[in-house]
């Protein structure tokens, strides 16, 4: 799903370079290198302030803390998500309220999400997740949330560098957003590493001394916070990725744009319309209206749930990656049987059952799509006759 060999290899020199630096300097944990690597991302942002920390999934957990989010709090969240998504709600002692997911992108259904604000009492603040690269458009919910005083955590875990429908950059529009930078994502460290970004000076002090296990002066300890400091190393290597995150993100959009156009001459379905009788059992993500609302992330097409299994071993047999994402809605997670809602969530357990992630980076290249395509098309036309 992807090749960092190529990716390193490209900006080798500049990565030796940064890690030289930081050997001579033998600061390793937080310092210089770190808070120029903030300033970058508040800066990609257009916000305020920028945090680093060990990864996405602390990147949450210390946005929910900051709020001040704990025992007997209600998070709305959407369903279909990584499971990090949940799994910090319930770490700070937090209710997951599980919304379903629009058809169409696969993020989080506004009008489920407002149905449930009006049922539930204590609730306290809405993750929206930024699913596979799509920004998490609100609408209504958004203003809903302002009237409340309900704060809106963005899981921009796979959006960095996107726009929202009013054109403004993943994390400026809400009260913090979240990133993680897994080596697999598309703005990638050498390990495990995450981030937040907010314009409140407050919340930013708050996450900065909870991130260092809540200390609020030398020896000093306010509240229980955690250890989660980012390493100079991968600050180091993240700001050298970050020049180049805009070019590589053209590159993800250029290649999505040629599996829709190739696939279309195939007979899928656009992401709009619903697979039909006489047509390749395949359906196209829904088009942004506007790229750059769009990173790409992930390639994730549906195809029926009898047919996945074997669409999965003929690209495997053909040496292609391919990745399901998620085999199960988050209210289905054993670990999360406590929270199950009552109310049924269809869109989330049928994306569950349809999806699929086709191979979409930078180095694919038109080649690499081509043969992609191919191998689903021959697939998918013999699985129909």
């Amino acid at each position: 799903m992807l090749d960092l060999a190529a990716q390193h290899a490209d900006i080798k020199e500049e990565l030796l370079s940064g890690f030289a630096s930081i050997l001579d300097m033998g600061h390793f944990v937080l310092g210089d290198s770190v808070q120029a690597f903030e300033s970058d991302l508040a800066r990609l942002c257009e916000v305020r302030h920028g945090l680093s920390c060990n990864s996405g999934t602390d990147a949450l957990w210390l946005a929910l803390r900051g709020l001040g989010i704990g025992d007997g709090d209600a998070v709305l969240c959407p369903a279909y998500s990584f499971f990090a998504t949940a799994a910090t709600i319930v770490r700070v002692g937090a209710i997951p309220i599980f919304c379903d997911i629009d058809p169409a992108t696969l993020n989080l259904d506004p009008q489920d999400a407002i149905r449930r604000i009006e049922t539930t009492p204590n609730l306290r603040a809405v993750i929206s997740v930024d699913l596979f690269g799509r920004a998490c458009e609100l609408g209504e919910l958004a203003e809903i949330c302002r009237d409340r005083d309900l704060p809106i955590i963005q899981d921009a875990a796979q959006s960095i560098g996107a726009v929202d429908s009013q054109g403004e950059k993943i994390g400026k529009a809400t009260r913090i957003a979240c990133f993680s930078f897994y080596p697999t994502k598309n703005l990638g460290a050498l390990g495990d590493a995450g981030g937040l970004v907010t314009s409140d000076k407050d919340l930013r002090d708050e996450i900065a001394r909870l991130r260092v296990h809540g200390e609020i002066e030398p020896g000093l300890f306010g509240k229980i916070g955690i250890n989660s400091r980012m390493d100079a190393l991968q600050a180091v290597a993240l700001s050298v990725k970050l020049r180049h995150l805009e070019r590589w993100t053209q590159t993800r959009r250029r290649l999505a744009l040629q599996y829709d156009a190739l696939f279309a001459e195939r007979g899928a379905t656009p992401g709009n319309e619903r697979i039909s009788a006489g047509r390749l059992r395949l359906q196209t993500p829904v088009a942004a209206c506007d790229p750059a609302r769009h990173t790409y992330h992930r390639y994730v097409v549906r195809v029926d749930a009898q047919t996945r299994p074997g669409l999965v071993r003929a690209l495997e047999e053909e040496g292609i990656a391919s990745e399901i994402y998620y085999h199960r809605g988050l209210h289905e997670q054993p670990a999360l049987q406590a929270y199950r809602p009552e109310i049924p969530l269809p869109e989330t357990e049928r994306a569950s059952r349809e999806t699929l992630a086709l191979p979409l980076f930078p180095e694919l290249g038109a080649d690499g799509v081509e043969r992609v395509i191919g191998v689903v098309t021959r697939t998918l036309e013999a699985a129909q006759v």
